[in-house]
This record gives C-alpha cells, structure tokens and sequence, in this order.
C-alpha cells in the first residue's frame, strides 16, 4: 500500500450537536469540527480534506459517512439526530437513507475497519480492550439529548481521544491484512477489498470467477424456512462395530430443518448422542464433534507417545471431494474452487506468500459464508453436509485406531491425538536432518495411509510430551524439548514473550483474562517455579487486567462503567454490577469481579497499582494447574491465608508458609 497521509476520523451527534475528529496518523495531529449553539464549520475544507486523503474509520460505511456527508449538505443538528436513529434504531442501509434524506456520498479513498478486523462483528469498545488502548469510555451523555456547552467539550475529549485513537490502533495492529487485502485486489480486476472481510473477500473472488464463466451475474438462492434433509454420506463411510455402526444410522436418517433465521436446527436427536468409544467420550452435533476429556493430563512415558493429527484444509477438501456447490452457483462453482485451491497450492510451493495467505484466508472464509442468508454462497444443506462428513470421518478414524490398539485421548472435528504405543511408532520423516509432519512408516501410519487415502484428506503429525486438559479445547501441551502449545482460556496472545503470541488474530478475537496466571501455571509445569515468583516478579498491570462485556451497561461503586469493563483484582475492592436488573429485581453481578477496581484508563508506565491482590491470582494460577490436571486427582491447590494490604515479601511468605 503506497504511502499517503491517512486521517483516523469519528462522528457524535446529539440533538443540538454535531461533531466530527480527525487524527492524523503520522503525527497525531487533530482537528475538530463543530456544529452547535457555539460553532460551526466550513463544510468545504472538510470535503477537501476527505477527497485528498486517505479515511480511516470504524463502521464507518454504515453510520459515519452517511452522517457525516448529511451534515456537509447543509443539514441542521436536528435532522443529522433523525438520520442517526433512522440508522441506529431503523437498521437503514447507506443507500436507504441517501435516497430518503436526499444527500450522496462520493467516491473516496477510504477504510471501514469494522469487517476487515478478525473479530468480525464486535465494537470497537471490546477491540480497544483487547489492543490495550489507553482509554476506554462509553458515550459521555445520553443519545439524542441537548448537550451543554460543558457536555460538548466532554463530546470532543471522548472523540479525539478516545474512539479515533483506538480506530488506528486497530489500523496499525492489522496493517498486514489490509496490504494483503490490496494485493489480492491487484489480482482480481483491481477490487478493492480493504473493507471487506476475509469471508467476504473470499465469496468476491468466488462469485466474480463464476459469473465470468456463465456470462451472467448470479443472485442468493432462496431457502424457505421449514425446508428439510437428510445427510447423504459418501460412499465409502462405513464403521465396523455396531455401536458406531448405530450412531451413524442416527445421523443418517434424522431430519434436518431449516428455520425462519436460516439456520439449521439442531435436532434433539445430535444433542442426545454422547457415545463412548474406547478411552473417551464423544459429544456429535451439527458444527462437530469432540471428546468430553476434562481437569486430565497425560503424558508421553516409556510404553506410550502422544501423537497430535490434524487435518489440512479439511472443509475445503470435504467441498473438492464430495463435488459439493452452493445452488445459486451452480456446477461452476467447484472448478473455479479447484482453480483457486491449485493456485494457492502453487503459491505456497512457489513460496509466494501474498498469494499462498491471501487465497487461504479467502477459502476458509468463503466457507463461513455457506451459512449466511445474505450470501450467494449460502447453502445451509451444503454447511451442514461438510461438518457432518467431517466429524463422521473423525470417528472412521478413531475407530480404526482404537480397534488396533492405539487409544484415543482427544478427539474434535479437525483432529485427534493419539496415545500410540511405541512398538506402533517409529518417529517421523527426516528432511535435512530435521523431523517434519509426517510420519516414518509404522502400524500408526499404516491407520492413517489408510484413512487418508480413502476419505482424501491430508493429516499432518506433531508429537507431544504431556498433554494437560481443561477442556478438549482448553489445554496446554508439551511438545519434546519443552516447546510449549496453548490454547482457550489459559492462552496469553499479547505478550510477546508467551509462545502464544498472535497479535494480529487471536489478540483481537478473545479478551485478555489475567494472562499472568496463565503464564505462571506454564513456567511451573515446564520449570517448576513456583506460581508466586512469576506473578510476584510481573511488573506490567496490562497482565493482570481482565476485560469484559456487560450486556446493557455496569457500574462499579455507583459509577457507571460502561458496556465493556477492563478491571483488576485488589485488596480494597468491589463489586461490578449490571445496570440492567434481573427478573427479581436486583442487579446482576458481573462474574468473578469481587474485590476489583476497574482501570479504564492505563497508566503511562503500565505499572502495578499498590492495592493489587496478588495472593489471588497466586490462588487462580493455582486452579488453573488443578483444572488442567497438573497436580492429579489427589491434589488440592494449594491454599494460604490471604494477606490484606501487604507489600510483596509478606505475600510470597505467607505462600511458602503455607506451600
């Protein structure tokens, strides 16, 4: 992306007020625009500067520009306010209210982060809290009101220094993404994609292909609610013991519906069917399936070795094999899929980065598309299908597996790990004297040869030296030599330090929760120190932070908070509650927030607030390592009294008193 200024911009509206901020990204430089009892502004240096620069904002092609080029028209305060509810109230579409209100918007170079951000869907509240932006604030008065001259200043302070700082902390942090976005443009007849997301992006590319070959633009398909199905499984699904044999009739001949929302209905006969195979339990559902293994842990050991299979690409490839096409599209659709598939395939081979992470994002995200009413992907039949020939070849393999001697001890709809005696491994393929991800020839290869060449999917293999389980999906393993892999809850994806760091995704997709006990569970698993060293010795307060959302609104102490909370747990602390009261009247407590103090706003220095109450997340490090099984059935985490106000030393005493 070639370099030009970029302007972060935001909109408030009130009835007797409209403002509009701009930040320039380079330098941080503002500017304010105000229409109100005490100013107003040339709409014509505004038009100006939206024309020769580079606009970015946050959903800002739905409300912001519609807003913001009615109040360049000439529109007075009070017809701005009637816009806005028309949008925010009414659901209005840009070209709705264009049309109603008379106004147009023009072509400008611009950038909407709301869908091109990997947490599609969320605010940019909840985003500000995961990039650990300074400030976090809710509006500063009540929608629609009359605003003060000193409600105003508050308006502009909010704006300036709030929103539009975290819009380009979000620019910033995926500023990949969006350089991938305009290559891929570049490919594709010069699309502009910098405001799309990955799935939209990957359903442009797809339809603009199709409609190429058939000479002619395709439309949605039309499903009516009530529509109903049957899984068809492939030829080549079987199972051999009776009781798989059992679970598989089920699947096969329970109907599936389609409801007025366009999704499929989860048949009560899926929510019912937990089946025990082996060493584990299965839970089978229409989005797949997983093993039900909890607070566990196993490890590698003279007798066993712990071998992690994942499938490649296996929606993909389930869609290739199975000759699967959504009905708006058509036939056509599955060569232009091949031809994207091989082109990414080359691309990786060629060692073409752009295309190879371009293309991938763009075939899993067109994926999420065949369950979306708004899409000419949309198949809900075609959605369902893949998931249900996933997770039922999952079990062809864990069956297979498990019938030769080889245990199974977690399993979900994209993998498995195995507990394989070693007389049934022989390690892996060497290339350049390094292992790779494919397995030497032994009895578990000889499973998985077989099962890959009958269902055509590609398996890629890791080994493991102890796997401790929260949940099937909450877990940390060990892989030889102590490299360490987490995932769920107990990951830490902010700091660069962690081995989980992914600043760009999964930083953006879930809210930090205490990281510093995550990572203080990992360094006693894999150098045994003791929990309180890690936490005591962390000096950053951004780990210790819990960011959350409170539907409707919080407030702490009377306070009112807002609708996403950032907070810490202290020795003088309290309570958050939800405005919103239950059906008894009282006001909901937010969870696990006793004895906090919110910290909306983050000291420069980043440091630790002197009333932080170490001792407890000393004890939540502590149920981590009991939750994921670290300490077995036998042991309790340890326990201490808890010390009130106290500096440091007398904290990791009292810990070792009682350790």
């Amino acid at each position: 992306m070639k370099t030009v200024d970029e302007i972060g911009f935001d909109c408030e509206v009130a009835g007797n007020f409209f403002g509009l901020g701009l930040i320039r990204a380079s330098d941080g430089k503002q500017l304010w625009f105000e229409r109100s009892p005490r100013a107003d502004f040339d709409p014509e240096v505004v038009r100006r500067i939206f024309k020769r620069r580079r606009m970015i904002g946050f959903n800002s092609i739905n409300y912001d520009l519609p807003i913001i080029y009615y109040a360049l028209s000439g529109a007075s305060n009070r017809d701005i306010q009637r816009l806005s509810d028309r949008i925010i109230e009414g659901g209005a579409k840009p070209w709705e209210v264009t049309n109603e209100f008379d106004f147009r918007i023009p072509d400008i170079d611009h950038i909407d982060l709301f869908e091109p951000n990997p947490s599609v869907k969320d605010g940019l509240k909840m985003l500000a809290g995961r990039l650990h932006v300074k400030r976090m604030q809710d509006l500063p008065f009540e929608p629609g009101a009359d605003l003060t001259f000193e409600e105003m200043d508050a308006a502009k302070d909010y704006c300036l220094n709030g929103d539009i700082v975290a819009t380009l902390a979000l620019r910033a942090r995926i500023s990949e993404a969006l350089d991938l976005r305009v290559a891929m443009g570049k490919q594709y007849g010069g699309a502009d994609f910098r405001s799309k997301s990955d799935a939209q992006m990957g359903e442009a590319i797809i339809k603009s292909e199709v409609e190429k070959v058939l000479g002619r633009r395709v439309k949605k398909a039309n499903v009516r609610a009530g529509t109903s199905f049957y899984f068809e499984p492939p030829e080549w699904m079987e199972f051999e013991t009776e009781q798989l044999r059992d679970v598989f009739n089920t699947v096969c001949n329970t109907k599936l519906t389609i409801d007025k929302t366009g999704k499929v209905v989860p048949p009560k006969q899926f929510e019912e069917m937990n089946t025990s195979f082996g060493s584990s339990t299965y839970s089978i559902g229409i989005g797949g399936i997983h093993s039900t293994e909890a607070n566990r842990s196993v490890k590698s050991d003279d007798e066993y070795v712990l071998i992690d299979a994942d499938v490649a690409s296996q929606y993909p490839s389930i869609i290739m094999s199975r000759g699967l096409y959504p009905e708006a599209l058509g036939k056509d659709f599955l060569p232009v899929y091949k031809k994207i598939l091989d082109k990414r395939l080359a691309a990786k081979k060629s060692g073409d980065k752009v295309t190879d992470k371009g293309l991938k994002i763009s075939i899993n995200g067109a994926y999420g598309k065949l369950g979306s009413v708004y899409s000419v992907l949309y198949a809900p039949h075609l959605l369902t299908t893949v998931t249900i020939t996933g997770q039922l070849s999952i079990l062809m393999l864990i069956e297979k597996a498990e019938l030769a001697g080889i245990p199974v001890v977690s399993g979900n709809t994209d993998g498995v790990v195995f507990k394989c005696p070693r007389s049934m491994f022989n390690g892996f393929v060497m290339k350049d004297g390094k292992p790779t991800d494919q397995l030497a020839p032994s009895k578990l290869r000889e499973i998985t040869d077989w099962w890959q060449e009958l269902t055509s999917f590609k398996l890629e293999f890791a080994e493991y030296d102890a796997i401790y389980n929260q949940s099937v999906n909450t877990y940390i393993a060990i892989k030889p030599g102590g490299k360490p892999k987490r995932k769920g809850a107990i990951a830490n994806h902010w700091n660069p330090e962690s081995p989980d760091y992914d600043p760009i995704r999964d930083a953006l997709r879930k809210n930090p929760q205490m990281t510093v006990c995550a990572d203080a569970a990992l360094a006693k698993i894999l150098h045994g120190t003791p929990v309180a060293h890690t936490i005591m010795n962390c000096c950053d307060i951004r780990e210790f932070l819990t960011v959350v959302k409170a539907t409707g609104g919080a407030t702490w102490r009377e306070e009112y908070l807002g609708k996403v909370v950032r907070y810490y747990w202290s020795t003088d602390g309290d309570a958050i509650y939800k405005v919103k009261a239950n059906a008894s009247g009282t006001n909901p407590k937010v969870p696990k927030t006793d004895g906090c103090v919110p910290m909306m706003t983050l000291p420069d220095d980043y440091a630790v607030p002197y009333d932080l109450d170490y001792a407890r997340y000393i004890a939540e490090a502590e149920q981590i390592l009991t939750d994921i099984g670290f300490y077995g059935d036998k042991r309790e985490p340890i326990k201490f009294p808890r010390v009130v106000k106290a500096n440091a030393p007398d904290i990791l005493q009292a810990y070792l008193v009682a350790a």
